[in-house]
């Protein structure tokens, strides 16, 4: 029977927020020593003990790890341990998190900094307390970074933030639905360093990284930073810019930045902000759905192509021209009221032929509703119903359990039919806290299909190639069961969506026949090895290849093996983006080429999203001796 541990991670910026720690990995260590491991478990109770592990100690302690996994969008984890295969029999455990690449946590680019190393920072020693269940024995650990940890950590990976909140200057209400801009005051050109729409509290995070406040007209190749007068401190010059639905309401006067809270600031900044003539609308935020994944932030509207339905507009270019897949976060703003009352909400989607169509000429009957089948499990929001001695708190799940956990009790958000009631709370202690996750869209049930591929031949064309289908988003929300309060809450573009899987795709050439069932097309096989797979390469390599997605991006030969170098003719892209076969020969010295054996992999990659991360790609291999 396996242990189970599981919690959410939180990060704290500022003394009333805290974030969730979403993407990042975590893994659990057995202390070597019980006698060490009852002195560093005391040790760790008073909550001073704070601990690096850079990249040697990581290999030392290698053969400690029992257990690790990723965090999903909303800091939850799940970590199963094998007693059989780690020798664990339920003491203490070291809890840490590790990282060894830039986690998307709200910036632009996740490119590591120079010099960057792998590292992970000891949260805690705990004595889980197992419970056994059907599933295996299971506890639970929540945690939260404190500031100077966080922004520690978030240094180390070359990323800034902002946190604040706003609110109205004279009732000091908050103002939620506003883009809060970021500006870096420079003698030259003022930086745009990010920008984030407040929640239904007012508050909001921007992320950016170092690149995007010393940028130059020498930029990219001199990047630093110009403060008036010249200065090469190493912080920002902050002052805002504000808008409503793209247009700017308000923007403080750039010599806000020279006051000393504001003047070259560190990487993690805390900021109170208001305004005095803004749309006050503390219960019922402007525009409720406004972003598409909450790694990599797409806008709906601003961050889609009108001509293709893909991705435009982020400064990072490999998260542009992207299509969507699978199941996609769609966020935005969630209030519990609408005009005092209990509110609801629900999506609809229109099919359309072309991605340029004006949603606004949709007609009416071509809508259709999400329901409730369309819908993965999606948290919502959260309510803190405990601090101490553990934090504790309930969880509102579209599809959730309505039962207890190790880290408090899931409630079950309700259907009325195909629209979402927002969970309502009115006691004493916490209010509920909206996360932004309004619903995870099973893109799959809109847009699939499966298309046989048995009869293709490498180096051939897939033809009939397959094609995105588009799809319009839109957002209703209205008091509970009043259809006549109904109004719309924020829409997107039509989007490029493909879930259609290839099957019976030819893999394994003549070496190792077999087929896959994937969403695109990888295939390859040797001239040399059709009607003998295990025949032996003597002085030629011909490769047949055939790859194919309505969305493909690079498609490359790797050769491995002693000699070998990846020298090949290039790829030939008849339908560009589209799909890329024909043949091609080896052009490296073939007589470097030992009597061993070899690899020949193809590799393509998908411009598919998910709205957190790209599509991984496809490939195929032969192998084959000389």
């Amino acid at each position: 029977m396996n242990y189970i541990l599981k919690g959410k991670l939180h990060s704290a910026i500022c003394d009333d927020q805290q974030k969730p720690l979403p993407f990042t990995q975590v893994r659990l260590y057995q202390l070597e020593e019980e006698t060490n491991a009852s002195t560093a478990y005391a040790a760790a109770q008073s909550k001073e003990l704070i601990q690096v592990f850079e990249e040697k100690d990581l290999k030392d302690r290698e053969k400690r790890l029992i257990a690790e996994t990723t965090t999903d969008a909303r800091g939850a984890y799940e970590c199963s341990i094998d007693p059989k295969k780690t020798g664990y029999n339920g003491g203490l455990i070291a809890v840490v998190v590790y990282y060894d690449a830039i986690p998307e946590y709200g910036q632009e680019s996740t490119k590591p900094p120079k010099g960057f190393r792998p590292f992970a920072m000891l949260l805690d020693i705990i004595q889980p307390k197992w419970r056994e269940t059907n599933n295996g024995l299971v506890a639970g650990f929540n945690y939260t970074l404190l500031r100077r940890i966080w922004c520690y950590i978030l240094l180390r990976l070359d990323i800034w933030v902002i946190c604040g909140t706003l609110r109205n200057c004279e009732s000091q209400e908050p103002l939620p639905g506003i883009e809060v801009i970021a500006m870096d005051d420079d003698i030259i050109t003022d930086d745009r360093l990010g920008s984030a729409t407040t929640d239904s509290n007012g508050r909001f995070c921007i992320y950016y990284r170092s690149i995007d406040f010393k940028k130059t007209f020498l930029s990219p190749w001199i990047n630093v930073e110009t403060t008036p007068p010249f200065s090469f401190d190493n912080g920002p010059d902050i002052y805002f810019k504000f808008s409503v639905g793209g247009s700017e309401i308000y923007a403080e006067n750039p010599s806000e930045a020279q006051k000393s809270s504001r003047k070259n600031v560190g990487n993690c900044l805390c900021v109170k902000l208001c305004l005095k003539d803004a749309p006050t609308t503390p219960l019922d935020p402007p525009a409720a759905f406004y972003q598409i994944g909450y790694a990599r932030k797409y806008h709906p509207v601003l961050n889609i192509d009108p001509s293709t339905g893909r991705t435009t507009g982020k400064a990072d270019a490999g998260l542009n021209n992207q299509a969507f897949y699978s199941t996609l976060d769609l966020r935005g703003s969630l209030s519990q009221k609408l005009n005092g009352q209990a509110v609801e909400y629900k999506f609809q989607y229109a099919k359309v032929n072309s991605p340029s169509v004006d949603v606004g000429t949709i007609p009416e009957a071509n809508w259709k509703d999400v329901t409730p089948a369309d819908i993965a499990k999606t948290e919502i929001a959260t309510r803190l119903t405990q601090f101490f001695p553990v934090i504790k708190h309930e969880s509102y799940v579209i599809h959730g359990t309505s039962a207890p956990t190790p880290t408090g009790n899931e409630v079950e958000v309700q259907f009325n039919g195909n629209w979402i009631q927002a969970p309502q709370y009115s006691g004493s202690g916490f209010n509920i806290h909206f996360n932004g996750s309004l619903i995870k869209l099973i893109s799959n049930n809109l847009a699939s299909g499966t298309v046989d591929k048995s009869g293709l031949t490498p180096g051939n064309s897939a033809a009939p190639l397959e094609k995105n289908r588009y799809f319009a988003l839109r957002m209703w929300k209205r008091e509970l069961g009043n259809d006549a309060t109904k109004v719309t809450a924020g829409f997107s573009r039509p989007l490029a969506i493909f879930n259609t899987l290839y099957d019976n795709v030819p893999q394994g050439g003549s070496w190792l026949p077999t087929s896959s069932k994937e969403l695109g097309i990888a295939t390859l096989d040797l001239q040399e090895l059709i009607g003998g797979g295990c025949n032996k390469i003597t002085n030629s390599i011909t490769v047949n290849y055939t790859a194919a997605n309505p969305n493909l991006g690079d498609v490359s030969l790797q050769f491995f093996g002693q000699g070998a170098s990846n020298s090949f003719d290039p790829i030939v892209f008849p339908t560009p983006g589209e799909e890329a076969h024909g043949s091609s020969s080896y052009t490296g010295n073939f007589g470097a080429l030992k009597k061993c054996a070899y690899e020949i992999r193809l590799n393509a990659s998908l411009l598919l999203t998910n709205g957190e991360t790209q599509h991984q790609g496809i490939w195929d291999r032969v192998l084959f001796c000389r």
